[in-house]
């Protein structure tokens, strides 16, 4: 039985979809939006990932080219959810990356049929990647990074996702130099992102998460009004409890 991931931010849209895949014969995972999409996949890779575009936090476009650039998902399908009013001329070159696209309002034969035709010819493997490629997929992680940080809200709502992305490519780029320990690029971006990395640490330190935190980290939404940035699995020193 193949798995979909159903990436969606509209809840009802995203169990609709679930509901008729499920119904015809697929295993579905689902996800929110491209940050809790990206999670998901790191968990267990799915045979196809449908895809919407336009969702907070990280749109589709960005999902699919972090997706299409790392070494160990790039080969799988991805369909794209595109909403009538969207310019698809206007992101050639994120549409091209993808295996097909289907038109809100779906139809659900044609997106059964859409889904079913690239999982047949799907050709999935994890073939061992090179040091360029490793690098790339790095690199790319950082230019995402660039995309939050230019954000106003950056550090208050995004630190998590910046931290786990800055991860993202000091893994990607110590996989490159583990196949290549000469490879120069590779080593160049490492150590700057240890460098920067370091630094960030050392930022989010200065504001301590607590249980509060914890209990509304990411619940409906909701950030602690103390500690907005928080890693919810710390406890802070502003809070005691038996």
């Amino acid at each position: 039985m193949s798995t979909v991931l159903v990436v969606e931010d509209s809840r009802s849209q995203r169990e609709c979809i679930s509901h008729q895949l499920s119904c015809s014969g697929l295993n579905i995972m689902q996800a929110s939006d491209g940050v809790e999409a990206l999670a998901q996949i790191e968990k267990k890779y799915p045979d196809l990932i449908l895809l919407d575009i336009v969702m907070p936090r990280l749109d589709g476009y960005g999902v699919c080219s972090l997706i299409k650039a790392h070494p160990e998902t790039r080969n799988i399908p991805v369909v794209f959810l595109t909403g009538k009013g969207q310019r698809l001329d206007l992101f050639a070159r994120s549409m091209d990356s993808a295996e097909a696209y289907v038109s809100k309002p779906w139809l659900p034969r044609e997106l059964l049929a859409t889904i079913k035709k690239v999982l047949l010819h799907a050709n999935i493997k994890f073939d061992r990647a090179s040091a360029d490629a490793w690098t790339e997929y790095g690199i790319l992680n950082l230019s995402t990074i660039e995309l939050y940080q230019s954000r106003a809200d950056a550090w208050t709502n995004y630190s998590g996702q910046i931290i786990k992305l800055y991860d993202s490519s000091l893994a990607a780029f110590e996989q490159a130099l583990a196949i290549e320990p000469s490879h120069s690029t590779a080593n160049k971006y490492r150590h700057k992102v240890q460098t920067i990395r370091t630094i960030l640490m050392k930022k989010l330190e200065q504001t301590r998460p607590c249980k509060i935190c914890y209990y509304y980290h990411g619940k409906d939404g909701i950030n602690c009004a103390l500690h907005p940035g928080c890693r919810p699995q710390e406890v802070c020193r502003d809070w005691k409890f038996n």
